[in-house]
């Protein structure tokens, strides 16, 4: 699981200078129109297709350091055996929907290299494949991190994994309403 850490943290990392470059973009962008009344060709269709990029390469890393969203109200109230059980059923479900999402776009990213898609008219054509396998790759990478993670569940990790500690929130106390205070 070392070598797949490594690897969710260096998408991590690449997603973060894509960002950069995105600004840097945006920024030349908004002084090109400004200044010079000539913006850069293919910026709306690089941008488009680098949210999507982004977004996917940052999705294994919060799985593998517990970030993705959820809600422990159930959990909270969950004794160590069922709140492993809840655990569970959600790695497996997260395994389940991701590895979904990529072999249901598997074929339209196939589709894509072999018409040649591409976004954008004129100077600044963007082909659409290297995205759209992008997204395949993040989705099957996040559904074996669910998995691994689900491993290390079972086996009891006690904070002696690679994995980054998912902090427990702590239980809110309880405050009596008085008057208009209700904080």
């Amino acid at each position: 699981m070392r070598q797949q850490l490594a690897i969710a943290r260096w998408a991590h990392v690449l997603s973060a200078g894509w960002v950069f470059l995105l600004a840097l973009l945006i920024i030349a962008d908004v002084l090109g129109r400004t200044l010079f009344l000539h913006p850069i060709a293919g910026t709306k269709e690089i941008l488009q297709n680098s949210v999507i990029a982004v977004t996917f390469l940052q999705l294994p890393l919060a799985v593998y350091s517990g970030s993705m969203l959820r809600t422990t109200l159930v959990l909270d109230h969950l004794g160590p055996r069922g709140a492993q059980a809840l655990r569970i059923i959600a790695w497996l479900l997260g395994a389940a929907l991701f590895a979904a999402i990529a072999y249901a776009s598997l074929p339209s990213a196939l589709t894509a290299v072999r018409l040649g898609e591409y976004e954008g008219e004129g100077a600044m054509r963007i082909y659409t494949w290297p995205v759209r396998f992008l997204l395949v790759g993040t989705c099957a990478f996040a559904a074996l991190a669910y998995v691994s993670v689900l491993i290390a569940d079972l086996r009891g990790r006690n904070g002696d994994s690679d994995l980054p500690a998912a902090q427990p929130v702590p239980a809110p106390t309880a405050k009596p309403l008085t008057g208009a205070d209700l904080t």
